[in-house]
């Protein structure tokens, strides 16, 4: 019974601090005025993004159309604005399994054309972070190679570091699936041992970056809490995720971002 209240109380405490207004979902009229938009003007961003929204949050639309429809604006994005705002969305990814709307042809699609884009040169950091995005859950050790590419070319760059320290949560927690805001569904107990997971580890102890080590510390703590509080994973991430936090302090001790997700660490605990 403890550990079921635990559970409710910290679910409830980051529906609090992590859920964002959304916008009302377009109707299907206003959905195919959208399309015929994009139809003579691809670069539309307002109405792809009105439309990546509409796809991935109506629970009433046919799943293979909507498979197909999500398939074709994701990697319209990807091959051509991917360091855009909305190829960094949780809209603009696709799962090869596990839900309704899982793609895998969609899938092995969009990953070899993010593979491609990451293969170039010219790459910007905010395309490599999309890029980051999309492997998130499916290859974390790549993930991470990848948002440290992305850092160093913009190493003062704090969303970057958010995600890194995003991406050292889940590879040390095992998370194999979230959903839309983020809340972890399931972990594998083998990741937690894989290659990304010591290399997430060894960075929060060597890492000179207080923005990704806060952030990690911070998902670490309500994730991990979550995880712990329902027997989806064995250790409790409290020391290491504290850890983090006081170091990312110490590297940054005026930073009023840091103290913040400091505080929320600690009111997590109190909850």
């Amino acid at each position: 019974m403890r550990r079921l209240l635990e559970t409710a109380a910290l679910i409830a405490f980051a529906t609090q601090a992590m859920a964002q207004a959304r916008p009302p979902l377009p109707s299907t009229a206003q959905a195919q005025q959208y399309e015929a938009v994009l139809r003579a003007n691809p670069n539309d961003s307002a109405a792809r993004r009105a439309l990546l929204d509409y796809y991935f949050r109506s629970s009433v639309l046919d799943p293979a159309a909507t498979i197909a429809a999500r398939r074709r604006h994701i990697l319209w994005l990807i091959q051509n604005a991917p360091a855009s705002e909305l190829a960094g969305l949780p809209a603009a990814t696709i799962d090869a399994a596990g839900h309704r709307l899982a793609d895998p042809q969609g899938f092995k699609l969009a990953s070899d054309a993010w593979r491609a884009q990451a293969a170039r040169t010219d790459i910007s950091a905010m395309a490599l972070a999309n890029a980051a995005r999309f492997f998130k859950l499916s290859d974390q050790e790549f993930t991470i190679s990848l948002l440290d590419r992305a850092h160093t070319l913009e190493p003062a760059n704090k969303e970057i570091s958010a995600r890194l320290g995003d991406e050292y949560a889940l590879a040390i927690l095992g998370v194999t699936m979230v959903n839309g805001n983020g809340f972890p569904l399931a972990a594998d107990p083998r990741l937690m041992q894989s290659p990304a997971a010591q290399r997430a580890r060894q960075a929060l102890t060597i890492s000179a970056d207080p923005y990704a080590l806060a952030k990690a510390g911070y998902m670490l703590s309500w994730q991990g809490m979550i995880l712990y509080a329902q027997r989806l994973i064995a250790f409790d991430p409290r020391p290491v995720a504290e850890a983090s936090l006081l170091r990312a302090v110490s590297l940054a001790p005026n930073d009023r971002e840091i103290a913040s997700l400091m505080a929320a660490f600690r009111e997590i605990q109190r909850q």
